[in-house]
């Protein structure tokens, strides 16, 4: 673990130099302590891959007394590793053309079929690393190989909600509709992200998630919608 202070009242933790599934579960669970523990003292939790940002009280605590408490909760965490299992979400996915217009030319660049592509995405479980880029947006990981492709040169101006996109060896679905770069290669009926409900997100970093392909009849059935902007 590294500590690291970046501004008056905001520190940086680093776990670790690589993305990984363990990395991901102690950021996880690092977060969870403090917000159970010492709400008195941070104003700001941001995780992401491999690092926390801690922003806090300069009129509660200073910077060597958080990380005598970052360093002493990872000595022990060290010690016992014990937890729950992770939640795991299980989201159904509509992979046509129709709602995900870069599935043909993703299959295409990787020499793949159609249905390879779908049974590559939809096999894995994901962790979720980061939330980010915009309220809700769950950063997944990792895509197959066979179908890792870097963001689009320019991106969409507007992205549908619930549109499930790939970029290098992650994948998201967007919880709103948005500007975005990815790969869409399909859409999730069920919502993801609430403005009235709290937590608004139902995701949060070290749950893991699954997908699995739904047909058209279903899709519609669950609420999903073939959105216009695609049909131009």
């Amino acid at each position: 673990m590294k500590i690291t202070p970046i501004s008056e009242g905001t520190l940086m933790v680093e776990f670790s130099a690589v993305i990984s599934a363990e990395t991901t579960q102690c950021i996880a669970d690092f977060v969870t302590y403090f917000e159970q523990k010492y709400t008195a003292l941070i104003v700001e939790i941001v995780p992401a891959y491999t690092k926390v940002m801690l922003q806090y009280k300069l009129s509660q605590c200073d910077f060597n007394q958080l990380q005598h408490i970052c360093l002493t909760w990872f000595q022990e965490y060290k010690i016992d590793q014990r937890r729950p299992p992770a939640k795991v979400h299980q989201l159904a996915i509509y992979y046509h053309p129709e709602v995900g217009p870069d599935l043909p030319s993703l299959a295409m660049s990787c020499q793949l079929s159609i249905a390879a592509v779908i049974e590559l995405h939809s096999r894995q479980t994901y962790d979720i690393g980061a939330i980010g880029f915009a309220p809700g947006f769950a950063f997944l990981s990792s895509v197959n190989k066979a179908i890792a492709v870097p963001r689009h040169q320019t991106p969409r101006p507007c992205v549908p909600a619930g549109s499930v996109g790939i970029a290098d060896q992650q994948t998201a679905i967007y919880p709103k509709s948005s500007p975005g770069g990815w790969h869409i290669i399909g859409n999730c009926p069920q919502s993801v992200f609430e403005t009235t409900s709290y937590p608004q997100s139902c995701f949060s970093v070290g749950d893991k998630v699954k997908f699995h392909a739904i047909d058209r009849t279903t899709f519609l059935g669950l609420g999903g919608v073939i959105c216009p902007v695609w049909q131009s």
